[in-house]
This record gives C-alpha cells, structure tokens and sequence, in this order.
C-alpha cells in the first residue's frame, strides 16, 4: 500500500536518505534552539517522526537501492576521511597516541582500498541500501524503541542538569548526538556498501564518546575515551577487512564466502557488541546519564555487532569458522552472566546482562540454521525493549533515591509503587514465561544440540542469568508491610517512556509464541528460502522443521495458568490487612519501631536493627581475576577464529 505512495512522492531511493537525514537535521535543530519549552518541543517532534517514519517502512517489501555513479563514489570517500580524520582530531584533543595511530591506520587503509577498487575491471555494482527484513527489524527498533527513550530523555535532563557539574557538556549538545545518533544508526543497519558502513560505523563511535563523556568528570572522560579507542580499533579491523575482500558490499563479499575478511569483520562487530576480551568499554559507559545507557548500549548501538553477524552468516555457514563464531558467543554469555552475580551496582548488572545476550546473539548466527536464525532474530527485538525498560527504571529509582545498589532498593515499592511494578514487569521478562527472552534461551539451547560445547556454555549461562534476576527481584521485594501506597510524582516525558515500553514489553511478551509465528518466522524463511539467498547451498527444506516444531508450540496452557496465578494473588492481596501482619523473628525479642526498619534486642539487651542484602559470591565470583582468564581465553578464540579462516 505504501510502496506506490513513496515511489510517487519522494521515489524509494530517497527514503533511506529520509531515515538518515531528519533525526540528524532535528538533532542539529536541538542544538541551535534555545533552551526551555521549544527544544524540548523540538526534541519531542524528532522522537515522533523517527518512530512514524520507521513504522511507514513496515508495510514496504524488500528492496535495493544502488548509487553507482562516480559522484557519488568520490562523496562517500570525501565523507569517510571526514569521519576518521575527526576521530584522529578528537585524539590530539584528549592526548591519546594509541587512538592517533588507529585512525591513521584507518585513513591509509581507506585510501588503499581505493586506490584497489580503481585498478578493479569494472562490474555491475551491488546495491548501495538494502532494505530486507534483517534491516526492517533493526529500523524498527532504532525507530520506536530509541524514540522513546528520547522521550524520557526530555524530563530525565532537566533533573540531570540542575545538579550540573564544572565541565558538563551543554544539554543541546546532549540532545545533538542522542536524537542524531538514531539516524546515523539507521545508515548503519541499511548500508552494504563497505564505504558507506565504515561512515555510519564511525560515526556512532563518535556518538558514543561524547554522550559517554558528557557529565565532563575524570571518570566519565577516562571511560569515553577507552571507548573510543577500542572502537577504533574495530574500525580498523573493519576497513582492513574491505580492502582484503577486493570487493565493494558485504552481499558480494558473502557470497563469494572469503572467511579471513569475514573473521574480520566478526571481529569489528564484537568490539561494538563489547563481547569478551572486548567488554570493558562497555562497563565504563555506565558513567554516562542514563538515557545514554538504555538507547546508545543497550537498545541500539551495541546491536549493531550482533547485527553485523547476522547478516554475515551465509558467508560463514557450514565452515568450522561458523562454530567459533558460535563459541566465541558462549563463552562471553557464560562468562558474563557468571560475572554479573558478583555486583551490586543496578547498572553494572544490566551492562553484563547485555554483553551476555549479544553473546547469545552471536551463539546463533555462528550456528546459523534456520531455528538459531529465529532466535537470534527474537532475542534482539525482546532484549532491546526490555533492557531498555529496565535501564529506564533504574535511572528513575537512581533519581530518587540517590544510589544505584541493589542492597538499597529494599524500600522502593512502598517509595516508588508505579516504577518499582513497571521494573519488575522488566525482570520479569527477563526469564519468566511467557515472555521472548525464555523462549529465545530455550529455542538457542535446542538449536546448539549439535555443538556440545557450545551447548555446555549456554546452559551455564541460563542458569547464572536466573540467580542474578531472582536475587535482585527478592531485594525489590523485601519491604515492610504498608496499608496505602501512594503514587510518586515523575515528570510526564519520564513517566510516558516507561509506560510505553512497559506496554510493548507486556503485550509482545504474552504474545512471543505469535511474534514468532508470523513476523519473526517469515522473515527466516525469506532471508533463507528466498530464491537470492546466500543460504540456499547449505540449508534444504528439512532444516526449517524444527523452526515449525517450536512456532506450533501451543501458549494457552501456560497464559491460563499465569492469570490463575495473577487471580490468586490479586484475592490473596484483597484479603490480606493489619491483623495478617507479625513481625518476623530476628534472633531476639522484638522491639517496636518504625515502619521502615526491624528492631530487636541482642547481646547485653541492646537495641540492634535487622539488615538484608543479598549474597554476592565476591569471594568465589572474583571479578578481576575471572575477567583476566575470560580475557585471555576469548583472545585466545579469536586468534584461532582469525587462524582458521587464513587456512
């Protein structure tokens, strides 16, 4: 229905531009108002026609867009050395020389990669955009997700600056790069040309240093920089990969299959992803506001590694590089989930949750079979709104509160009711039935059967995952009894951020069996069945069984029985009053006190106050020495990875 509406209008070539183009002018927008009520407006008006314009591309079929004129050739060159050349700018500034060489390194490269593709007999180009459903997930997901976060941006700033520090960046600036970055992020999941991937690949790099470093602290400009420069080094890797391949796209460089390039680029992607020995610029981010955290390094940018794996995944399927893929994505799932026990920080755990499912990510793209394809397809939509969610709420309860640890959100239902439910529906996600994410670790876990190891790493993994959400789920649960809750006061940009992806978290959850059914499915039967595809040499008809195995999976016991449970609750709830209330025993006679602590009398009659934290495992879940041999046993999966594919 649409198709013929863009084709007459704007003509479809000029819609990938209108995806790019109208977050980056908005944001550019938002920097040049002024403050107050109109760049908020303006701000807002971005959020709403980046969701529209993602939504319009639903309805749109597959299809390519080519730029194969010379003009635009020599643009795109003039762009790319744009790009590196700020980033090596950006290095003098902050005074790295390690972040100078790489970009140099970068821009020689380039240039080569030039100079080659002249001296190259000239051929029909591959498509400049492309625009299947691979794409057409991860739009949607930059569009209405990161939308949203924007909108909650709005009310988190203005409590975020009037506790402004020396040497923060302005909040123009700050909305400069959050509302650009989902256009640079749209070119990103579009491009198949390698010129134009490197442009938008470093340019979310640059996103993410400044927003990293906007509060301006020693920390925060530390983080940022190691983040930069880790990044650098996967454009490196990146454009290195290019010119080896000797080709223009990564569609031609798919299907002619040369895995050295292609263990390349895996690489590049797992710098973005922060997969391990990768991981630590992503902690470091956590120093950022938290809006920074939920769009930049968890809903979107950090998808754009796992993303790239997918979509390498027919030029590596059937070979023993798919499996280390798959291996290098276990081991950083096991490891950081394991990881994520130790900590008490909210944001901390969520950063090694997210390391952990890209990992997963990861598992199945290596695997590649059309259930592993599913599912990682799954995993990446669920994962992006739920953890953006919970990064959401707990930037909420940091506000409030004042602290980001685990052990003091033990009184936030009764201080915060609508945000501690909108949180727990979050966790609840996480690894409850009926939602996506259990069902995307079951099908991964099924889907691994063939590969022992692998299979090992994920069933470690899972079970690490469900202990660290239990622990922090029975903290926010541990409150004192009070007869009325009272709603806290949240500003209205805030409060509207959670509550739409709360609902999106709901109703996709109670229906994750039909999200995989319909849109999910079909889109594996079309990147893997179509008549083009670069999978049609590996996979026959057989392989997709057990994809519809898993589709036909029947829901309505497991919904009935979660609304028994919610029925029984909900009476328990009604019946319960101040006469079911005893004070629990706590080694000693207990003395009244008030309705936020526990007292009782302990040695020599003293008054003593009862305390609850979780157990941590600091002592066996040691995190510097578990990173430094999960480091050292990643490098040593890529350096075989590489190995391999040279063989």
């Amino acid at each position: 229905m649409l198709e013929p509406f863009f084709s007459k209008a704007v003509g479809m070539a000029a819609f990938p531009w209108i995806l790019i183009l109208v977050p980056v002018v908005l944001g550019l927008g938002a920097f040049v108002v002024p403050g107050g009520p109109l760049r908020k407006g303006l701000v807002a008006f971005a959020a709403i026609i980046t969701a529209l314009t993602g939504l319009a591309m639903i309805p749109l079929g597959p299809f390519n867009i080519s730029l194969d004129s010379q003009n635009w050739s020599w643009a795109a060159s003039a762009i790319e050395a744009v790009v590196i050349l700020s980033i090596f700018a950006i290095s003098i500034r902050i005074r790295s020389p390690f972040i100078a060489v790489l970009a140099l390194a970068q821009l020689g490269l380039a240039i080569a990669g030039d100079v080659m593709a002249h001296g190259r007999p000239a051929h029909s180009p591959a498509a400049t955009f492309v625009i299947d459903p691979l794409t057409q997930i991860l739009l949607l997901i930059i569009s209405v997700i990161g939308s949203i976060i924007v909108v909650y941006a709005i009310g988190y700033m203005k409590h975020h600056e009037e506790h402004r520090k020396p040497g923060m960046a302005s909040e123009g600036r700050f909305f400069l790069f959050l509302v650009g970055f989902l256009g640079v992020m749209n070119g990103l999941v579009m491009a198949n040309d390698f010129k134009w991937l490197s442009i938008f690949w470093e340019a979310t790099t640059i996103c993410s240093f400044a927003l990293i470093g906007h509060d301006g602290t020693p920390e925060a400009r530390k983080n940022a920089k190691l983040a930069l420069l880790i990044n650098s080094f996967g454009g490196v890797a990146m454009i290195f990969a290019s010119v080896l391949a000797q080709t223009d796209s990564i569609s031609e460089l798919a299907a002619a299959r040369m895995l050295l390039p292609v263990a390349l680029l895996c690489v590049a992607a797992m710098t973005k992803s922060a997969q391990m020995p990768f991981q630590s610029w992503l902690l470091g981010a956590m120093v950022a506001p938290t809006p920074v955290s939920a769009l930049l390094h968890s809903a979107t940018m950090v998808k754009a590694g796992s993303y790239l794996v997918l979509r390498l995944s027919p030029a590596m399927a059937g070979t023993r590089l798919s499996l280390l893929v798959a291996l290098a994505g276990g081991f950083t799932f096991a490891a950081a989930s394991a990881l994520a026990i130790s900590q008490d920080n909210a944001k901390r755990v969520l950063a090694y949750s997210t390391i952990a499912n890209l990992g997963l990510i990861i598992v199945c793209a290596g695997i590649g079979t059309p259930l592993a394809y599913a599912t990682g397809l799954m995993i990446m939509c669920f994962h992006a709104a739920s953890k953006g969610l919970l990064f959401l709420c707990v930037g909420t309860v940091e506000q409030k509160i004042g602290s980001r640890s685990i052990d003091d959100m033990g009184q936030i239902m009764f201080r915060m009711p609508v945000t501690t439910v909108i949180m727990l529906i979050g966790m609840a996600s996480m690894l409850m039935p009926p939602f996506g994410m259990l069902l995307g670790k079951w099908m991964a876990i099924e889907a691994a059967i063939s590969s022992p190891l692998v299979l090992v790493l994920l069933i470690a993994g899972s079970a690490f995952t469900v202990l660290f959400w239990a622990k922090w789920i029975g903290r926010v649960h541990t409150v004192s009894y009070h007869e009325r809750y009272e709603r806290e006061r949240l500003p209205g940009t805030m409060l509207l951020g959670m509550l739409l992806l709360g609902v999106i978290v709901m109703t996709a959850g109670l229906g994750a069996v039909f999200v995989l059914q319909y849109p999910l499915t079909a889109a594996t039967h079309i990147m893997m069945s179509a008549p083009h595809s670069l999978y049609a040499s590996v996979v026959t008809a057989d392989a997709f069984k057990p994809l519809e195995s898993v589709s036909s999976f029947a829901i309505w016991p497991v919904l009935a029985c979660l609304l028994l449970a919610l029925v029984a609750t909900l009476l328990a709830i009604r019946r319960f009053g101040p006469a079911n209330v005893r004070q629990p025993f706590l080694c000693g006679e207990n003395i009244e006190g008030t309705d936020k602590t526990y007292n009782f009398r302990s040695l020599k009659d003293q008054s003593t106050t009862a305390w609850v934290t979780n157990y941590y495992f600091k002592d066996i879940l040691t995190e510097p020495r578990i990173t430094f041999w999960a480091n050292l046993l990643a490098c040593m999966v890529l350096f075989i990875m590489c190995g391999e594919s040279v063989m």
